[in-house]
C-alpha cells in the first residue's frame, strides 16, 4: 500500500510542470463548493483468518471544495459524514463498523472553456475507521493511506454553477484484528460513483 501511496504522490507531482503557467494562482473565481449523493461500493472479498470477509455497500452525502490553480488544474477535497458499512463473514452480517475517507485530488481538466467540462484526477486517501461492533467480540480495524483515481464530467448550466458525475476508485486495505489478534488485511478497495451540483465563486 505504501508504495502505491507514493506511485500517487508521485503522479500528482508529474502535473507540477502545468503549474509554471503564466495563468496559475491567477484564476477569476477560483473556489468551488459542491455537494452530493455518492454510492461507496466495495469492489471484492477479503480471505482472512476468520473466513471470508465482505463489507456492503452504502449511500451518503459528499461535500468537496475545489481550488482551481491553474485553468486547467485544479485541487478537489472530498469530505463527507462518517459512512456506515455492514460486514459480512462467509455471507452472514455478523458487525459494522464507520468511516470517514477524506481524498485530495490533482484533476486535470482539458476543456474549461466549454459547457460540456470532463477531467481525470488521481490523488491520495486517508481513511479512519471507527465504531466496529462485533458481537461477542472486539473488532479493530486500522486507519489507512491509500492512492485515489477520479474521472467524471461537468455540465455548466449557469454562469457560476455546474451538475456533474464523477467515478472514484480508492485503496482501502485496513488490518483487522479480533480481541487483539490480527486476522488479515481487509480489501475494501470501493468504486466511489455519484451525482453533484457545484458553486463556484
Amino acid at each position: 500500500m505504501k508504495n502505491n501511496t507514493v506511485a500517487a504522490l508521485i503522479a500528482m507531482a508529474s502535473f507540477s510542470p502545468l503549474l509554471a503557467l503564466a495563468d496559475c494562482f491567477n484564476q477569476p473565481n477560483p473556489w468551488m463548493v459542491r455537494v452530493g449523493v455518492h454510492n461507496i461500493d466495495p469492489t471484492g472479498t477479503s480471505h482472512t483468518a476468520a473466513g471470508d470477509v465482505q463489507v456492503k455497500s452504502k449511500i451518503g452525502p459528499t461535500l468537496n471544495l475545489d481550488y482551481r490553480i491553474c485553468d486547467n488544474v485544479t485541487i478537489d477535497v472530498l469530505g463527507a459524514l462518517p459512512y456506515t458499512h455492514d460486514i459480512r463473514l462467509n455471507g452472514s452480517v455478523v458487525g459494522s463498523t464507520r468511516h470517514l475517507p477524506p481524498t485530495v485530488t490533482v484533476q486535470y481538466h482539458p476543456l474549461t472553456q466549454a459547457a460540456i467540462d470532463p477531467f481525470v484526477g488521481i490523488g491520495v486517501n486517508r481513511t479512519f475507521f471507527f465504531n466496529e461492533s462485533l458481537p461477542g467480540a472486539n473488532l479493530q480495524l486500522s486507519n489507512t493511506w491509500g492512492f485515489a483515481a477520479q474521472g467524471g464530467v461537468d455540465w455548466k448550466f449557469a454562469p457560476s454553477w455546474v451538475a456533474g458525475v464523477d467515478l472514484r476508485y480508492i485503496q482501502i486495505e485496513p488490518n483487522a484484528s479480533v480481541n487483539g489478534t490480527p486476522i488479515g488485511k481487509v480489501k475494501i478497495n470501493p468504486l466511489a460513483y455519484g451525482v453533484s451540483v457545484g458553486y463556484r465563486f
